[in-house]
């Protein structure tokens, strides 16, 4: 009997850990982490275009589509993304392909003559385009 007795003290004594205070720092770091979590999504991590009732992306939402005009060998050349057109009609062309919903936006350094400028915004009206702009170039671009 006396193996029994000793075998169960070393048992009550192995198995009486005081858990009081592990339990306490277990959940101080429950609610720390809850405190300094970030649940909301940051802003660069939003989508750029969101999504309206209808499920689409309202025409206001779009960007306007951009000609840029330089002049190479005092030529004007017309460039919309990677495309380069050198006259009205290849302008024409390529602007017919894109979306008129958002309009257009025609840019030009400051050494295009106007004509040039004034042949973008024809060719955008031939295309169908409603909403056209210039934008000036900064000097020194």
């Amino acid at each position: 009997m006396s193996r029994r007795r000793t075998s169960r003290q070393r048992g009550s004594r192995l198995g009486a850990l005081p858990l009081t205070s592990m339990i306490d720092v277990v959940f101080l770091l429950l609610i720390f982490f809850l405190v300094t979590a970030d649940f909301a999504k940051q802003e660069h991590k939003l989508p750029s275009a969101l999504q309206t009732e209808g499920g689409g992306v309202r025409s206001s939402d779009l960007q306007p589509q951009i000609i840029q005009i330089s002049l190479l060998n005092n030529q004007p050349v017309f460039t919309i993304g990677q495309v380069r057109c050198n006259d009205r009609a290849s302008l024409e062309g390529v602007l017919k392909q894109l979306p008129r919903d958002a309009g257009v936006a025609i840019k030009a350094e400051p050494d295009v003559p106007i004509q040039s400028i004034a042949t973008a915004l024809q060719a955008a009206r031939n295309a169908g385009f409603t909403r056209r702009s210039y934008v000036p170039g900064e000097v020194g671009q």
